[in-house]
């Protein structure tokens, strides 16, 4: 996003969802009031039915579903395994924007369960990566709030192959 007010959008309250990918060991402690709120879609702000998935643009994993709730991910769980390239001046934007109450687009997190155990009786270890959203979640790192908002996706490990190349540790 070239703009900063693209990443922005009109919130509305919604109350809190019980149900998370987050397991209880990751769940902050504190939800900050601005984190509280989920993006409306755009048919359900015109007061439009939902559209299907098949007449969808594709370019978020997002995009195919109205439901995909908002979370409050801990900033310390997140992984960016691509280098990002960041526009300083959008960056500093962001932040007094935040500073000022602004609520901000989630950015989208793969999640992806490792099929090689670290203990073998344990559970499979949990990865959050961030593959994009390098501004928001640089302004939120640089401010150091605990969470940001951020709606899930979980994927195979075997597909993270293709975004991470020979550095992908499945």
């Amino acid at each position: 996003m070239s703009d900063p007010s693209q990443a922005r959008a009109r919130q509305s309250p919604q109350p809190q969802n019980s149900s998370t990918c987050l397991p209880e060991a990751l769940r902050p402690q504190e939800v900050h009031q601005q984190h509280q709120q989920q993006v409306p879609s755009l048919s359900s702000a015109k007061g439009a039915p939902p559209s299907t998935s098949t007449d969808r643009p594709t370019s978020s994993i997002f995009s195919r579903s109205d439901s995909a709730p908002v979370h409050n991910v801990p900033m310390r769980v997140i992984r960016r395994p691509l280098p990002s390239e960041l526009d300083e001046d959008k960056v500093l934007t962001f932040m007094e924007e935040m500073k000022g109450g602004d609520t901000f687009t989630p950015i989208e997190l793969v999640k992806v369960k490792s099929p090689l155990k670290i203990n073998p009786t344990g559970p499979p270890q949990v990865f959050y990566f961030a593959m994009g959203g390098c501004h928001r979640y640089e302004a939120t790192k640089r401010l150091g709030l605990e969470t940001i908002r951020a709606r899930i996706i979980e994927v195979p490990a075997s597909q993270m192959r293709v975004y991470l190349g020979a550095g992908s540790p499945f």
